[in-house]
């Protein structure tokens, strides 16, 4: 006979502290007229919807707090998205087409301006703003940070590698590695993002950061074979996860020189792998 057992589910008791996070698309372009601001025929690109020449970016803006008990909302999806628009729009569509009213200001103090624009219209505390100038340069402002500014870039190159334990006879290295044991070794279209912090009122950018990691990183190991061609991995099995470790040490002290902190160095060996080394 099936017996059928009772469960007691447990509740939690709303509201609960929670982060609420929203993507905000934008196309800045000369003729940006407060017509076209309030047409778009596609929101989920961008907001005005895309004309003639200009710049897309897209914003992520953060906030914390307890929902309201009823609604469940924390802000609704309308307020945050006018909060981003009304503050970026306007200063960016000046910074980048209007000379007379451009600023001298780099990409991390206008993303702090932006935070506090964005804030003031929500009414309420932000936990962070995030400025993607394009898929692979990102600027990040946080409020625990508040005078300082997260740079990511992200770069690829290629590279042969073979997986080995000289420790382990050819039998079990072959049951452990599998393919990744072959003699002849194997490729990967390696990708990594560098992510540094660095104080808001510094003038070192995304273009000083991937000098950097070009010459440091991608000229030593793009289309080499790391067993073979690069001493960090002669004695040393270049994983996933200990090509991540050396590439941290390789950008380590050079960026510290530059009074840049090497936050954290994400390699992705496959787009379903990657590993992770961050800054204790």
């Amino acid at each position: 006979m099936l017996s059928i057992a009772k469960i007691n589910f447990h509740m939690t008791a709303f509201p609960v502290p929670t982060t609420l996070s929203r993507a905000v698309r934008v196309f800045i372009c000369r003729d940006s007229t407060t017509a076209v601001l309030d047409s778009s025929h596609n929101s989920f690109a961008s907001f005005p919807s895309a004309s003639g020449i200009g710049a897309w970016y897209e914003f992520e803006v953060s906030i914390h707090g307890k929902p309201e008990k009823n609604t469940g909302y924390l802000a609704t999806l309308a307020q945050l998205d006018s909060a981003v628009r009304s503050s970026v729009i306007p200063l960016l569509k000046a910074e980048l087409f209007s000379p007379s009213t451009a600023s001298s200001a780099t990409p991390s103090q206008l993303l702090h301006t932006l935070a506090k624009g964005v804030a003031m219209r929500l009414g309420r505390p932000i936990e962070s703003l995030s400025w993607n100038i394009s898929p692979y340069h990102q600027y990040l402002w946080k409020s625990d940070m508040p005078t300082k500014t997260t740079l990511t870039a992200t770069f690829e190159f290629a590279a042969s590698h073979r997986l080995n334990d000289p420790s382990r006879t050819p039998a079990e290295n072959q049951n452990f590695f599998g393919k990744c044991n072959k003699l002849n070794g194997h490729g990967h279209n390696y990708r990594v993002a560098v992510s540094i912090v660095v104080p808001t009122s510094h003038s070192f950018g995304i273009a000083d950061l991937e000098e950097i990691v070009d010459r440091l990183v991608i000229e030593r190991f793009d289309h080499m074979n790391l067993n073979i061609d690069c001493p960090e991995f002669r004695a040393t099995n270049p994983s996933v996860e200990h090509i991540a470790a050396v590439c941290f040490d390789l950008l380590k002290e050079p960026l510290e020189k530059h009074s840049a902190e090497l936050k954290s160095v994400r390699l992705w060996e496959t787009s379903k792998t990657s590993a992770t080394v961050e800054s204790s």
